[in-house]
């Protein structure tokens, strides 16, 4: 069995790999896309995110181990959705440091660390206009689009701030843990209106895709803040842009956009009261092994027989 590691995620631990109890195991490793295309004619397993390109190079593909929780880029290979190939992801790795990274976002907002940081840069020290403005977050409510495992990790963060946590899902959640309340995905506008901070960690999907529109983001307060931590493309940039510049909300944090790198001219880069982080909130090293670690235990169950890990509905898109 050819394994082709196409991905640089978890590159450092992928000496993992050895520890795995497969004979006859294969395993070649590719710098970028063209030598993947290269390598992949006779490649069983791949790991990464292939193009449509490689999928049709390698007749006898029958597993992708995405490297990402996000399969999204499958939409775009109908020869994929078509096949009986399985995809998996890496969903449950990026939890805890997605988790921590939304809330140096949501602290850095109440506690206006940007304008601080501004200040030492200036050599200024001045309270008068920080002193009561700065916000505590103990007993907001956190509304969190998607509680999947990202949404999970985000959760059980929360609890230790004691906030109220309500959370939407376009699927029946089993247990609802550390929730207040979970709803289906038809009730947004119950969460918007009734949270101080909506996190937005749900997959981008045909659904979800622009979903936060400028109707949606009408109906949050203005002394709320909005977090994006799963998928540029849910929320309409320049509707966001448009209601941080009229005062209509009183933060917002995003580590992803629609488009990545954010184009030079796009209106966020000068949004009041926005920031923006640069695809950086699942990065750790402890994710990549967590990574590494599931295409490890997936490579096993593959070989034994066994369900696969974190299998995907490819129609679904998640």
């Amino acid at each position: 069995m050819k394994l082709l590691l196409a991905s640089a995620e978890g590159e450092a631990f992928f000496g993992l790999l050895d520890d795995a109890n497969i004979p006859g195991l294969e395993i070649v490793r590719a710098k970028d896309q063209a030598e993947a295309l290269d390598l992949a004619a006779d490649a069983e397993v791949y790991y990464g995110m292939p193009s449509a390109e490689i999928v049709a190079a390698a007749p006898n593909l029958r597993w992708i181990q995405s490297s990402s929780a996000g399969v999204e880029y499958i939409a775009k290979i109908p020869a994929i959705i078509a096949s009986d190939v399985v995809v998996t992801n890496t969903r449950g790795a990026h939890g805890p440091s997605i988790g921590e990274h939304v809330f140096a976002l949501l602290l850095a907002m109440t506690r206006a660390l940007p304008t601080c940081l501004d200040q030492q840069r200036a050599r200024l020290w001045d309270r008068k206009q920080l002193y009561r403005t700065c916000r505590e977050i103990r007993g907001m409510t956190m509304g969190i689009l998607g509680f999947g495992a990202l949404g999970r990790g985000i959760a059980q963060r929360a609890l230790g701030f004691e906030m109220t946590l309500l959370a939407v899902d376009a699927q029946a959640v089993d247990g609802a843990p550390f929730l207040d309340e979970v709803w289906p995905s038809g009730r947004l506008p119950d969460l918007l209106e009734r949270s101080d901070v909506v996190v937005v960690s749900a997959p981008l999907t045909a659904e979800t895709t622009h979903l936060l529109d400028a109707a949606a983001l009408a109906r949050m307060r203005p002394d709320s803040y909005l977090i994006v931590v799963s998928r540029g493309g849910i929320v309409v940039e320049d509707a966001l842009a448009e209601a941080l510049t009229n005062n209509r909300l009183a933060g917002a944090a995003l580590d992803v956009t629609e488009a990545e790198p954010l184009p030079a001219d796009s209106p966020l880069w000068d949004a009041p009261n926005l920031l923006i982080t640069p695809h950086t909130a699942g990065a750790s090293a402890a994710k990549e092994r967590r990574c590494v670690e599931i295409l490890r235990d997936n490579l096993e169950r593959y070989v034994a027989g066994d369900p696969l890990l974190n299998v995907v509905d490819k129609r679904l898109g998640y």
